[in-house]
């Protein structure tokens, strides 16, 4: 087979993928496997391999229920010998439900032609709101259903594997056709997601509440009125439960706010200081004239900032306040370099880039892609090293512990020996250009795999003090959510001088995250700056 010939799959190969997870869960989860999934494993390890098939395409597809009449699979030969299977052992059951879902897989026009009380002119949604459970039992006379069963032992074993419920099966496809190439992991190394059942199941039922919330919000029902009592202070006591519920808090709090019951919105808010609810959380202190309480707050997060955001709302709401801090967005602006230039058909950035070419510059609207992709590529290793309890199955393209601060703290010294190591402005070049080849397709979410990456990092290598690149890194490596994004656009250099630039039209504005990179960048005695746009025409 040519290198350019398409790969193709084997005609299982779902079932080898399940087959492999199974397996894999089997043998990382046996402290948190329990009589539920030890009974499927049983019962679908003894089916015929093409009643194995069959369920899977069930599984595999959206939705609960199948017309048998449609289905038909190559792989398959007897369709109704699988089925019989798979009804007899409890893993589908044939026209025995009434919901009302069902009538969702036949067209308009199948349903009017079953139920002659339907007018012809209505849309499908309305002519679905006017059948009931009462109307299932004619189309179970007309053919056989099947409603898929052990639903809840799938997700269960998806989630141990993936680590979330949005896990999916295609991630193998997507692997072995080649659209994309990921970094071989020591899989002696990868260490379970969840360290016990109840914080697995934490986790299973927050997804089921955030689906449950989703549907009742798009059925424009009052979501207080479905809001029982939650285990919130159990879900938050789990690491990989908190995540998801901080999350779900988050958007519960701010439902109420939009509700103008800022009380409620209050009492959620409180559960967590994840992002923005410190901030909402000062707003709504003074919204319910707790103005010292707003204060305080404010306070707290100027001295212990979790973000750029939270700095600068908390300096901006102090400054309101009376509570003098010297740092202004409208200053920084105001105190800028202009230039003039012709209303840009395209992009500001790239009018702007060729406005510096013309006069003699190269350059690049590097944003983030520049900045990323010499973290990813300087700290390729440590990345994607397996000794830190952060892989957990084969598909990870990084760590699980990367956005948290957890990544810093585990890994300061391997990164501060790693920039030891480069001494140098050859050393540091030759480096990233070694990582550049050898890894070079390999999904990094910093690296993008481009023409212009390697010769533009080159330059940036060249051209800035090798102290203040370090800094950045490591300053990047802090807060890895926050902190790879928000970089000036422009990167522009001649034979002696560069400059990075910032572009601001006249109606545009500096976000937090782009003046804490310009301070930053300026204290590292990188040249950087924010440049204001006025336009001739």
């Amino acid at each position: 087979m040519s290198k350019n010939d398409p790969i193709i799959l084997p005609e299982k190969y779902y079932l080898d993928y399940f087959n492999y997870v199974l397996e894999f869960v089997e043998r990382q989860y046996d402290h948190v496997l329990d009589q539920p999934e030890h009974l499927f494993y049983q019962s679908f390890r003894q089916l015929s391999e093409q009643a194995q098939c069959l369920y899977l395409r069930f599984s595999n597809r959206r939705g609960d229920f199948f017309r048998i009449n449609k289905i038909s699979y190559a792989e398959i030969p007897d369709i109704h010998d699988a089925k019989e299977e798979l009804m007899h052992q409890g893993f589908i059951q044939i026209n025995e439900s009434e919901d009302p879902q069902q009538f969702r897989l036949f067209t308009k026009s199948e349903l009017i032609s079953l139920f002659d009380f339907l007018n012809p002119s209505q849309k499908k949604e309305d002519i679905l709101n006017e059948l009931t459970e009462t109307d299932i039992s004619a189309v179970h006379e007309q053919e056989e259903i099947a409603q898929v069963l052990k639903n809840e032992e799938v997700e269960f074993i998806k989630l141990l594997f993936f680590g979330h419920r949005g896990g999916r099966m295609t991630d193998f496809v997507i692997r072995d056709v080649g659209n994309v190439k990921i970094e071989e992991l020591d899989e002696a190394n990868f260490s379970p997601w969840f360290q016990s059942r109840e914080e697995a199941l934490s986790v299973m039922h927050i997804s089921q509440l955030r689906r449950m919330i989703y549907e009742i919000q798009e059925a424009n029902l009052p979501l207080e009125d479905y809001l029982e009592e939650m285990p919130w202070k159990t879900w938050l006591s789990y690491p990989r439960s908190a995540k998801s519920a901080e999350k779900l808090l988050l958007k519960i709090a701010y439902y109420f706010e939009q509700i103008q019951r800022p009380e409620e919105a209050l009492n959620y808010y409180s559960h967590t200081d994840k992002h923005p609810a410190r901030e909402r959380k000062v707003r709504l202190f003074e919204k319910l004239d707790r103005k010292n309480d707003a204060v305080d707050l404010a306070r707290k997060m100027l001295e212990e900032a979790s973000n750029a955001s939270e700095l600068t709302f908390a300096t901006d709401f102090l400054n309101r306040k009376g509570v003098r801090i010297d740092r202004s967005m409208t200053r920084r602006l105001k105190s800028a370099p202009s230039i003039t230039i012709s209303t840009p058909e395209g992009r500001v950035e790239d009018a702007v880039l060729n406005h510096f070419k013309a006069n003699g510059w190269e350059g690049i609207h590097a944003e983030n892609f520049l900045w990323r992709g010499l973290f990813g590529l300087v700290f390729w290793e440590i990345i994607f090293d397996t000794n830190h309890g952060s892989f957990h199955h084969p598909l990870q393209r990084q760590p699980s512990d990367l956005n948290d601060s957890v990544f810093f703290e585990a890994r300061q010294s391997l990164l501060e020996e790693q920039l030891k190591r480069l001494r140098s402005r050859k050393q540091m070049t030759e480096y990233v250009s070694k990582i550049h080849d050898v890894k070079f397709g390999i999904a990094n979410r910093f690296v993008t795999w481009h023409e212009a990456l390697l010769p533009s990092l080159i330059t940036m290598i060249e051209k800035l003090p090798l102290k203040g690149l370090k800094a950045v890194l490591i300053e990047m490596s802090k807060n890895m959510k926050e902190n790879s994004a928000g970089f000036p656009d422009l990167f522009i250099w001649s034979k002696d001088d560069y400059q990075f630039y910032e572009v601001k039209s006249p109606n545009d504005h500096l976000s937090a995250q782009q003046l804490f990179w310009l301070d930053f960048l300026s204290s590292a005695k990188i040249n950087v700056e924010v440049l204001r746009i006025n336009y001739s025409d």
